[in-house]
């Protein structure tokens, strides 16, 4: 055993009083910048499958909650129900198209199991990843407690359009309508 230390410490000497030296760091500084750039590519092609993922984990995900069981008839007969009430105009429809709205929304987080007692705290807790338009959801969620809320609140029909078109893309994002 004494010897083979002896040996591996005359190996060892040898090797970095050598003149070669030189020539062996720059192999390996070689080596080392080609694992280093593979690394790289790895850690990227994984950081992009996993966002890949995420999104399709996030379909598969409300898919499994429920929704996948309410037919997308029913989800239309309801949605065209607000836009009826919607292209017909008058304040009282008007204002019937944006708490509908809200509503489907809201059932649909249910079915999602958002926790919460009522829309609001549900909101809460959805993402900009889940839904994309989160800020004008909680715009247009106001617009629908001040017509609840508030006898006087007036609704004009640009405003009904725009708050039905962000429940709209927002039952869109989580594949809804």
């Amino acid at each position: 055993m004494r010897t083979f230390l002896l040996n591996l410490y005359d190996y060892l000497f040898n090797f970095f009083t050598s003149s070669d030296l030189d020539r062996t760091f720059l192999i390996l500084k070689s080596l080392s910048v080609v694992v280093s750039f593979l690394l790289l590519a790895a850690i990227s092609f994984l950081i992009f499958q996993l966002r890949r993922n995420i999104g399709n984990s996030l379909g598969i995900a409300v898919k499994s909650a429920g929704l996948a069981g309410l037919p997308k008839r029913k989800m239309s007969k309801e949605w065209k129900a607000v836009l009826k009430k919607l292209e017909a105009g008058d304040e009282s429809n008007l204002k019937l198209a944006v708490i509908e709205a809200d509503k489907i929304l809201d059932n649909i987080l249910k079915k999602i199991n958002y926790p919460g007692d009522n829309m609001g705290e549900r909101l809460k807790h959805v993402t900009p990843a889940q839904i994309a338009n989160i800020e004008a959801v909680w715009q247009a969620h106001k617009i629908r407690n001040n017509i609840v809320h508030d006898p006087d609140f007036r609704l004009t029909r640009a405003d009904a359009e725009n708050a039905v078109k962000i429940f709209q893309r927002a039952l869109e994002d989580l594949m809804a309508l």
